[in-house]
């Protein structure tokens, strides 16, 4: 018997399908693409965890998931699937947590610093969690605390306290209604000072730059002259630097020529040496002295 070609399309799609369906399946329960171990973290209130949320480190890191919830005696079972790559802590604490106000609820994992080896938890270990805070018990709290007579004591105490300091606010207030409308008339008139005297030292600026712009563009023949003589006079310092550097000329000569330093040096010390002798025997400018 042949099948027709709708029916081998038909065929197709529906095993195609059913692959998929699998797939899925096995890829939700089981997570075949990763190797984990389970634990069994017991909690005495859920506060609406369901199976699927996941198990994050710090509130960020996603390391896991809630495999399975069931029930074992007056606690609940919540068995945890972590990944293989994450070793927790035997000092690590469970809670339950929610994204934002309104968002899911997950397991939050805070691993503790560690003062001394605790090892890691394995496959199977059980660990108890820390219970979330409902709304309902903390209104359940709040109503036994306002029931308490001491509590609604405390209740009123806090009411007329805060009474009190609204009267005495309101009181100083009144009393010092003058000084402060004073206050505030000055801070605006020194204000208003301020902002006419910017407005006249802005105006002024702004006739200083005129001047300045008008200066420069009837000047600016002078002033490209002035650095033109300046160009020139710098060029000139500089052969004259460079021909004292090279040793040319009377002055280069001078400083650099060991010779001519020589003389210069030994002719002062024989004019000085003269006139040492001059200031001892004058007699010497107008005798010649005898051998």
């Amino acid at each position: 018997m042949r099948l027709s070609n709708e029916a081998k399309v038909g065929l197709l799609v529906m095993t195609s399908f059913t692959l998929f369906i699998v797939l899925v399946g096995l890829l939700t329960k089981f997570n075949i693409s990763q190797k984990g171990y389970r634990l069994h973290v017991y909690f005495g209130f859920l506060n609406d965890l369901r199976v699927g949320a996941p198990v994050k480190i710090g509130g960020g890191i996603k390391i896991g998931y809630v495999d399975e919830i069931r029930q074992t005696g007056e606690k609940t079972d919540v068995i945890l699937w972590i990944d293989k790559g994450y070793r927790l802590s035997k000092a690590a604490t469970f809670s339950i947590f929610t994204s934002g106000m309104i968002g899911e609820k997950y397991i939050n994992v805070v691993i503790p610093p560690m003062s001394e080896d605790v090892g890691f938890l394995n496959d199977g270990d059980i660990k108890y969690g820390i219970d979330p805070a409902s709304f309902d018990q903390m209104m359940q709290t709040f109503q036994s605390f306002m029931q308490d007579k001491s509590g609604a004591q405390i209740l009123a105490e806090i009411f007329q306290n805060s009474n009190k300091f609204v009267a005495n606010l309101n009181k100083m207030v009144d009393e010092n209604r003058y000084d402060v409308r004073q206050s505030v008339g000055t801070a605006r008139a020194a204000i208003l000072t301020f902002s006419q005297q910017l407005q006249q030292f802005m105006q002024q600026m702004n006739v200083i730059s005129k001047n300045m712009a008008y200066i420069s563009e009837k000047n600016r023949e002078d002033i490209t002259i002035t650095l033109q003589n300046l160009s020139e006079l710098t060029s000139s310092m500089n052969k004259i630097a460079y021909r004292l550097e090279k040793g040319r000329g009377t002055m280069g000569k001078l400083l650099y020529d060991e010779e001519i330093y020589t003389n210069i040096r030994d002719a002062s010390i024989s004019a000085k040496e003269l006139f040492s002798r001059l200031e001892k025997d004058p007699s010497l400018l107008l005798f010649k002295q005898k051998k």
